[in-house]
């Protein structure tokens, strides 16, 4: 006589059952898994990079380089004109839809046009950099073509990680960018040892991107398709530059928004140290939304195509549980760096201590940003709404740059930080609110009562 079941049994259906109903599949979450791992062995490897690279440079030369690299991160975004973000999109939808002519066309096209400009980009702002070095910062001359070198090697790398992130392949995806670049990076900077310069540490974050793109393109050759290794690359080059013009102004204005351009301001109006110290503060405050941009990394490709194929109930619930999720990564996260931000502060030296007001009010935006902005930007930007996305960010740009040439002369550093946050909470206000009025979709951590409804842009 067989045994009932036991009581196990059911709490195992009834989970299974809840599983099904919120649309979450096993591969959701194997690749959430590996997401979330790779985020966090990259957040790892990076801080104890970052952490040795301010013991070595100390304050202001720390803060040289973190101003070099504020500007390769400029010259990366124009370099690479939104390629990566595109790659998302067109990869995951020519792939699920079996075309496999555009798909090899897209990532010929991407790259030529990613290499070409971003090369471009570099070397013209490395000869205006280097025409003007008299009237730099002391120290910056020394790394103004390692930062030219680094520019294209990174759009280059950002490309393909994120058509491997097209085509589903997390680990792949993660592994050259987020993993072994900063481990590579750490390690020569322990071999050099003392005789670090700023510039020096430029060129040895390029040696590393270097390699790490080498790794990125072999793995891409073994996630295409064999279908599409050997089909007739086929364009659509107006649709994708038409994508592209909007991705690349929405991401103009957030690198406004970003830290990245606080970092240029505090280090153009105030000093290089004043800079170092915001740069510090700024990357341990991002730790926050590294938990949500590993959930993310897996949730957009399922944007895309649950859009495509109108299934808009089920989008509704992949976006409360998205929310969910990064919240539950997120909040933890943050409460720990307003709690005991000051001992991380002090690990990389005494100084930094005086960076801990920005990194407080850096943590509550990145908070914000994580449970509800990453998601609302990128559920305009994968289902066709990009235009609409574009003029609300460049809009809560404006206000951000305003507030910012505003508050710090004032406030200093604080005053940066306060207007990029208050910047960020209006973006994500107009984000959400667009959404759920034009693709109707709530951005909420629960399913709404009705359905909202949808109005034409």
């Amino acid at each position: 006589m067989a045994a009932a079941p036991g009581p196990q049994v059911g709490v195992l259906a009834s989970l299974a059952a809840l599983r099904a109903r919120m649309g979450v599949t096993p591969a959701m979450i194997q690749g959430a898994g590996w997401s979330l791992g790779g985020m966090a062995s990259g957040a790892v490897a990076s801080f104890v990079v970052q952490v040795i690279l301010a013991r070595a440079l100390e304050a202001t030369r720390y803060g040289v380089y973190s101003y070099l690299l504020a500007w390769v991160n400029v010259a990366v975004l124009v370099g690479k004109l939104e390629f990566d973000t595109a790659a998302i999109r067109f990869i995951a939808t020519y792939d699920g839809q079996r075309k496999d002519g555009l798909l090899r066309g897209f990532w010929q096209y991407g790259w030529r046009v990613v290499s070409r400009t971003a090369t471009g980009v570099a070397v013209g702002v490395g000869l205006v950099a280097w025409l003007l070095r008299p009237y730099l910062h002391p120290g910056i001359e020394g790394g103004i073509w390692a930062a030219c070198a680094l520019v294209p090697l990174t759009a280059l790398l950002g490309f393909t990680s994120s058509t491997l992130q097209g085509f589903r392949r997390v680990p792949q995806a993660q592994l050259p960018q987020l993993l072994l670049r900063p481990v590579l990076f750490g390690v020569g900077i322990v071999l050099v040892g003392s005789r670090l310069s700023a510039g020096a540490a430029v060129a040895l974050n390029a040696a590393a991107t270097a390699v790490a793109l080498g790794v990125s393109v072999v793995l891409l050759r073994g996630a295409v398709p064999a279908t599409a290794h050997a089909a007739l690359p086929a364009f659509e080059t107006s649709k994708w530059m038409g994508a592209i013009r909007s991705f690349l102004v929405i991401s103009g204005a957030q690198l406004i928004l970003s830290t990245q351009a606080d970092i240029l301001v505090v280090g153009t109006l105030l000093s290089p140290r004043d800079a170092g110290l915001y740069s510090a503060a700024s990357q341990l405050s991002s730790l926050t939304m590294l938990g949500a941009q590993a959930v993310i990394f897996v949730v957009l490709p399922m944007v895309t195509d649950l859009h495509a194929r109108g299934r808009r109930v089920e989008l509704q619930h992949l976006v409360v549980r998205t929310v969910q999720g990064c919240a539950a990564v997120s909040i933890p996260v943050g409460v720990l760096l307003l709690a005991g931000g000051r001992v991380v502060l002090h690990a990389y030296g005494a100084a930094f201590l005086e960076a801990y007001p920005v990194l407080a009010i850096l943590t509550v935006g990145q908070l914000v940003g994580a449970t509800m902005g990453i998601i609302s930007g990128f559920l305009l930007t994968m289902t066709g709404h990009e235009g609409a996305a574009s003029r609300m960010v460049v809009a809560t740009a404006l206000l951000n740059l305003a507030l910012t040439f505003v508050l710090t002369p004032v406030f200093g550093a604080v005053g940066a930080a306060a207007a990029t946050v208050a910047a960020g909470f209006t973006r994500v206000g107009l984000l959400s609110w667009y959404a759920r009025r034009h693709v109707g979709v709530a951005v909420l951590p629960y399913i709404p009562n009705s359905p909202p409804a949808v109005e034409s842009a």
